[in-house]
């Protein structure tokens, strides 16, 4: 985010401090700003540098200069430092209409305190094409197609800030309406089936048989659900069955298209007239992520854009320039993982290595000589861990995520949340510095959690500021996931900078690994001088080369919370959760320390 409020502009006469209240009954007192130098409104915006605010016509209308930098904006706010007490409502919502020339990404976020690193938040956004006007609400609670999000006071609004997405070599123009609060408190944002990606039953999706007749080169066939879409996040490819019906030869084309991008299916072959022959569109990639360098927010090569979740159609046509098959059947299918013999005994590459950790669980409890069960919380801010919500059977710990009051770190001078989870690492226990780090784990299928298997640089415990740049060190995530996304796809990423301004990152989501028959993945990360790389079920996934790389030794962390950047709202009858660690063994390359 660029630097917040930077020249203001006053909108309003009337001064409150301190709390401000809203009756919950009659249209004007939902009014919390209306667009105009009104006496009536008791608040301030303030504009970023290359923003400004204009009357045009009777019209609000806001003017973002081609220069204003990536999260341009403006913030509405109660004057003198004051909160809105919006607690009688649901959320938030303002029209807004696109006066410019070219499509514009805009948002609108409810704070908690202005500052989005620091305090809860709550977001929608939209993309408007010139002309277009959309009402743009913000469910508190919710975020991102809300989807379950941070828990905002709504008691405490500190703010709402209406901002655009990108950077553009021209002015763009907003008309803005009223911002007012809208809806009842505690109730969920209706979602509408027609912009639903809906899960086929057992995978089927469309009625079979039917015809497939190609009359010239490139002429297409989608079919489609009567939803927006299909989540395909359960499956890892698309096979139809297909008989040559025509007179001719003819070799199928089959590909699935998602918002990211598509899966194709690979090595199809000529298929003689009245013969049968399988199709198949897998969504893994065909070669691995690869990057080099050092570039601000790096960009991977290889790999996958593909997002099984967001799939809009299914499209089968011919390599030739006519033909005719019919589609006997087309569903979505599992893969299961063939995960050779030597996986989990050794580093997947050459070299004279030996082994400094093996956690087995075995033994039924916690080892406290390696791991602590305790931290805080700033992901989800709801969430409190408990060393009860961590099990052990068959060899096996369990980090239970369920809707159960108790206190943070089982400390009742600490508050107490509605949620209880429970998280495992090894900060001021046990750190190494480059290596191979592995784990064997079955991820939660229910809605709305986020499972991680991570690193961070060990400063140990006097470090003051936790969000420093940590030097040269980095936070590894090795596998995170959103349960939104089916349980085939993670996510892999590499920050550092710390987590201001001078953020970096290195960050690919469309990692797709198929779990044994047992459920279960296992990830690894090779961490070398200048490599980072990281490997599913003995493979390499994809690799980071870069002097930027962490030097710095540090600790493991297993974690299991809610919500996320890309989740689904979070499904409290789909609770206990349970994020499922068979094993953590870890080696060291002789040469190294």
């Amino acid at each position: 985010m660029v630097k917040e409020s930077m020249r203001a502009l006053e909108v309003a006469c009337l001064l409150w401090g301190g709390l401000v209240s809203f009756a919950a009954d009659g249209d004007e007192a939902k009014v919390l700003w209306t667009g105009k130098d009104d006496a009536a409104d008791a608040v301030e915006v303030t504009c970023d540098t290359g923003v400004e605010l204009k009357t045009t016509d009777g019209k609000t209308v806001v003017e973002v200069a081609a220069d204003a930098g990536k999260w341009p904006g403006l913030f509405i706010r109660p004057r003198d430092g004051g909160v809105w007490d919006l607690s009688p409502w649901g959320g938030v919502k303002m029209e807004m209409t696109n006066s410019g020339t070219k499509p514009v990404a805009v948002r609108l976020r409810a704070d908690n305190n202005g500052d989005w690193r620091k305090e809860p938040w709550n977001t929608e956004g939209a993309t408007l094409n010139p002309g277009e006007t959309r009402m743009l609400k913000v469910a508190f609670g919710y975020q991102w197609g809300f989807k379950s999000g941070y828990p905002l006071d709504s008691s405490k609004v500190s703010g709402v800030r209406v901002f655009l997405s990108g950077k553009s070599d021209e002015v763009r123009r907003l008309v803005l309406g009223k911002l007012q609060v809208a809806g009842r408190h505690g109730e969920k944002p209706a979602a509408d089936p027609s912009n639903a990606y809906v899960k086929p039953k057992d995978g089927v999706l469309a009625d079979a048989p039917f015809t497939v007749s190609v009359d010239r080169r490139g002429a297409e066939v989608p079919i489609r659900p009567k939803a927006r879409g299909w989540n395909l996040g359960d499956w890892l490819k698309v096979t139809a069955v297909v008989r040559n019906t025509g007179t001719n030869s003819v070799t199928p084309r089959l590909f699935v298209s998602s918002k990211g991008g598509r899966a194709t299916a690979r090595g199809v072959k000529a298929i003689a007239p009245g013969e049968q022959a399988k199709v198949e569109a897998s969504f893994l990639p065909l070669k691995p992520w690869h990057v080099k360098g050092d570039a601000k927010d790096v960009k991977p090569s290889g790999g996958t854009k593909f997002t099984s979740q967001w799939v809009g159609a299914v499209t089968f046509g011919a390599v030739e320039e006519t033909g005719r098959y019919e589609v006997l059947s087309v569903r979505a299918e599992d893969i299961i993982a063939d995960v050779p013999d030597w996986v989990g005994t050794r580093p997947p590459v050459e070299g004279n290595w030996h082994q400094t950790l093996k956690e087995e669980f075995n033994d039924g409890k916690l080892n406290k000589t390696i791991w602590t069960t305790y931290a805080g919380n700033p992901w989800d801010k709801r969430t409190h861990f408990t060393t009860n919500n961590l099990h052990f059977a068959d060899g096996k710990a369990i980090l239970r995520y369920e809707k159960k009051t108790g206190p943070i770190n089982d400390d009742p001078t600490k508050g107490t949340t509605d949620y209880a989870s429970v998280l495992l690492s090894t900060f001021d226990h046990w750190t190494q510095r480059y290596g191979y780090f592995e784990a064997r784990m079955k991820l939660p299928r229910a809605a709305g959690v986020w499972p991680a298997f991570w690193m961070m640089p060990d400063r140990g415990r006097n470090v003051k500021d936790r969000k420093s740049t940590y030097g040269d060190g980095m936070e590894f995530d090795i596998m995170e996931h959103q349960t939104s996304w089916g349980p085939h796809r993670f996510n892999i990423a590499c920050h550092w900078d710390g987590y201001g301004k001078d953020h970096r990152s290195m960050v690919t989501s469309g990692i797709y690994l198929p779990a044994d028959k047992e459920g279960y993945i296992t990830v690894g990360l090779l961490w070398l001088p200048g490599v980072f790389a990281i490997y599913g079920n003995g493979a390499e996934l994809g690799r980071w080369e870069s002097t930027r790389i962490s030097s710095a030794p540090s600790h493991l962390y297993f974690y299991l919370v809610s919500g996320g950047w890309a989740n689904a709202p979070l499904d409290d009858s789909q609770l206990p959760a349970d994020f499922v660690v068979d094993w953590c063994r870890v080696w060291q390359r002789d040469d190294l320390k």
